[in-house]
């Protein structure tokens, strides 16, 4: 398999062991959990996958090469003890801590991450004298008498024995003992990894047109190897970036030490020559400007194919740039909203500013420190975190520029200061959004049908510029792809920018997401395989997964979404939060439950679930707990069991107004009601119709995600809780609301036209399991 595959199964691999059962042990006795053997060729991005799969879980890493470990240091030294057994005294011998096992337990204490990935790298290449131990290893995880801490999932590599020649091969018994994926070197999932990264443009085009240059290793006549890996190419790619930025010029010599077969350098070194020449020749920026003189047009006209590819890799790596950095500085200030949202309420009640944001600061600060140390945070995160530090600093410098130390004059200057932050998105975009256009213009007025495929493919795969057209929209772009809905939902730069600006806790957050195809967009319509409420005990699994693909439904519930709790009797409960989005809610109910509780997040978003995932260090941190008490799944809320929820494990279950959306509302109630123990609180908020209704009205505000439209009678909905096993409801807080009710006052969401003339009321009900 493919390295991108490969990444999923070990991502698969390291959830299932790391999931636990309803009495807290493993699901997968670690004995029995199998180490992941990846086999493949030397540079093909092993260790890099193990980076990304502990970042994007937000777990830890610790990473050995296994080739300068002798017996010694992998068990431990031995030591004589004094023992005594049935009263004979003797002395025996013990063994220090393996270097491996004490460094996951330093790496603990440094970076607070209890759960881990042990990378043993090149396992196949271990010495003689360590042979032996390594079948102990691979099946009980231990090295000598110490085990590797609970919570950690052994993952090794290796090289095949043409690549290395210190590698020992595997008989059968150890072979028995692991699991082994034996990965290919593969352009195309390497292609989107070099886009995703934004790797050199020249690498790129030069290896979509010779793809057979893209790894090659292979003996010389005269003895040796020679060889070509994607992690030369990846190597080469960011220092040519760098040598252009410093104006220093990049040779055959300089290509030769990342390409080891003569054969590609020098026809490398050709196409770079020819590359640059392109780049002045056709001057970029000027086409971008919308400003190409005749006769570049003229040359594009008559530019061969290849050439023409050429250039459309620098007109795409120049707008990917600029689209990188105005979603950067947009991720930015959705950080920074987040974090004035949450210190306003203080500040208006006439808190310090500087103790206020001088918390968060310190809290950043030492959270930023914490994933450095943990080594698996990208470097562009980090960055990021950085800039965010430095300008809730100059915020707090503003406020003593201008003598506003506390209270309400200081959430004013703060919010000023952040809102000129803002501000500065807007042109960036529109900016963007132009070059774009020209961009467009230019291949469209000089190149054919081919080439546009070519560059729409392209513009589509990066995922800078489709995630800049989803979030501020394009009208060249939506007028190039047919296949979009457009009319239907388009991204709004004014209407985003508004929404970025706000400080009101009020405002969803609807500003992640694409809006470009309706069955994607966020806060939109939400279309797919629809299907009445009602159900019966048997769940198409398909279906399941058709319903809930690529829909958000953010907005028109968030207005009747209270999240009423009963805090003082959350301490130390173990609650589930079923549709958890972004994680808010689990990081309220964190606070809520304590240092003794769980907060557990499910939601059917895998992009929701790793956004949430992300903030729970700093969540944690903020709440002033000792440790980390949260975790997030993806799952869907029918099929609870698939992410490791046991029957009567939970004390409390949190559900919002979605409800009214899900696949089948009967087969969900009967999954909460299996997973809570006996006596546990259903807490649910839901919207009741007042009369009976029209189901073809329902069905279509299930299709738009209205979940106050979609709501059935309390009658209903009363005898649904009944037969999943629930007692009588205490109704907490009701009140009416309009089926076009929007996420603000004065805001409406789109609505069913119906001569039904329903009322509806939202509710907020405590219902305890029988």
């Amino acid at each position: 398999m493919n390295i991108t595959q490969a990444k999923q199964q070990i991502t698969d691999t390291v959830r299932a062991y790391l999931m636990r059962d309803e009495t807290g042990l493993y699901a997968i006795d670690p004995v029995h959990q199998r180490p992941v053997f990846l086999m493949g060729a030397p540079g093909i991005g092993k260790t890099a996958i193990m980076e990304q799969i502990a970042s994007e879980l937000g777990i830890g890493l610790v990473s050995y090469s296994m080739t300068h470990h002798t017996r010694q240091s992998a068990l431990g030294l031995p030591r004589i003890e004094q023992r005594s057994f049935d009263g004979l005294d003797v002395e025996i011998s013990e063994y220090t801590m393996s270097e491996i096992i004490a460094a996951i337990y330093d790496y603990r204490e440094r970076t607070g991450l209890r759960d881990g990935i042990l990378f043993l790298d090149e396992i196949n290449c271990v010495s003689e004298t360590l042979y032996p131990s390594m079948l102990q290893f691979l099946q009980y995880k231990t090295f000598g008498k110490h085990k590797v801490p609970a919570g950690w999932v052994v993952v090794c590599a290796g090289n095949p024995l043409e690549y290395n020649r210190s590698v020992h091969e595997f008989d059968i018994v150890t072979l028995d003992r692991l699991r082994e994926i034996d990965v290919v070197p593969d352009y195309a999932s390497w292609h989107a990894y070099a886009l995703e990264k934004g790797l050199h443009p020249a690498v790129v085009t030069f290896l979509d047109a010779k793809k057979d240059c893209f790894y090659k290793v292979e003996g010389k006549p005269g003895g040796g190897k020679s060889f070509v890996t994607a992690r030369g190419w990846e190597d080469l790619s960011e220092l040519l970036a760098l040598y252009e930025r410093m104006e220093v010029p990049a040779d055959r010599d300089l290509f030769a030490q990342f390409l080891r077969d003569d054969d590609i350098c020098d026809q490398f070194s050709v196409y770079y020559t020819l590359f640059q020449k392109y780049r002045s020749d056709y001057q970029v920026d000027a086409i971008l400007a919308g400003q190409a003189s005749d006769a570049i047009k003229q040359r594009a006209v008559e530019a061969a194919f290849d050439e023409r590819v050429a250039l459309l890799g620098l007109l795409l790596d120049a707008l990917g740039n600029e689209c990188a950095e105005v979603l950067r500085i947009e991720k930015i200030c959705l950080e920074l909203r987040d974090v004035l949202r949450s210190a306003k309420e203080e500040l208006l009640a006439g808190a310090f500013a500087d103790a206020v944001l001088g918390a968060q600061i310190e809290r950043r600060e030492e959270d930023l420190a914490r994933k450095i140390e943990a080594g698996t945070t990208p470097t562009a995160k980090i960055r990021r975190e950085r800039t965010l530090i430095q300008l809730l600093r100059t915020f707090l410098a503003e406020c003593t520029l201008q003598d506003m130390p506390a209270g309400e004059p200081a959430f004013e200057t703060i919010r000023s200061a952040y809102q000129k932050e803002v501000g500065a998105i807007r042109p960036k975009a529109s900016a963007a959004s132009a070059k774009m256009d020209a961009a467009f213009r230019f291949v469209d007025e000089t190149m054919g049908q081919r080439e546009m495929l070519v560059f729409m493919a392209e513009l589509t795969t990066r995922n800078a510029t489709t995630q800049f057209v989803s979030h501020y929209g394009n009208e060249s772009y939506y007028q190039h792809n047919e296949t979009l809905k457009v009319d239907q939902a388009r991204a709004n730069l004014d209407e985003r920018a508004e929404k970025l600006s706000s400080l009101d806790d009020d405002v969803p957050d609807v500003l992640e997401g694409p809006s470009v195809d309706v069955s994607q967009a966020v806060g939109l319509k939400a279309r797919g395989a629809g299907r009445p409420v009602s159900a019966g005990p048997a769940l198409d699994s398909q279906a399941l997964a058709d319903h809930y693909a690529n829909k958000q439904f953010e907005y028109g519930f968030a207005s009747v979404c209270k999240m009423l709790l009963p805090a003082s009797d959350l301490k130390g409960k173990k609650v589930l939060d079923v549709g958890s989005r972004r994680g808010r809610g689990v990081y309220k109910i964190s606070s809520m439950v304590g240092n003794d509780g769980r907060a557990i997040g499910i939601d059917w978003s895998p992009s929701y679930v790793q956004e949430a995932a992300e903030g729970i260090s700093r969540a944690w941190h903020d709440s002033g707990l000792k440790g980390n008490n949260m975790e997030f799944h993806v799952a869907y809320p029918e099929d609870l069991i698939s992410a490791g929820i046991g029957t009567s494990t939970m004390d409390v279950l949190y559900v919002n107004n979605v409800v009214t959306l899900f696949y089948d509302q009967q087969a969900a109630l009967r999954e909460f009601g299996r997973v809570l123990k006996s006596g546990g609180l259903l807490i649910l908020e839901t919207v009741f119709a007042d009369r009976e209704r029209d189901d073809a009205v329902v069905e279509a505000a299930r299709e738009i995600g209205n979940s106050i439209q979609a709501a059935r009678t309390e009658d209903e909905n009363l005898a649904w809780l009944e037969a999943a096993g629930f007692d009588a409801p205490t109704v907490v807080d009701e009140y009416e609301v309009a089926a076009n009710l929007g996420y603000k006052a004065g805001e409406t969401v789109e609505a069913v036209p119906d001569v039904e003339d329903v009322a509806y009321k939202a509710v907020s009900l405590y219902v305890r399991k029988k």
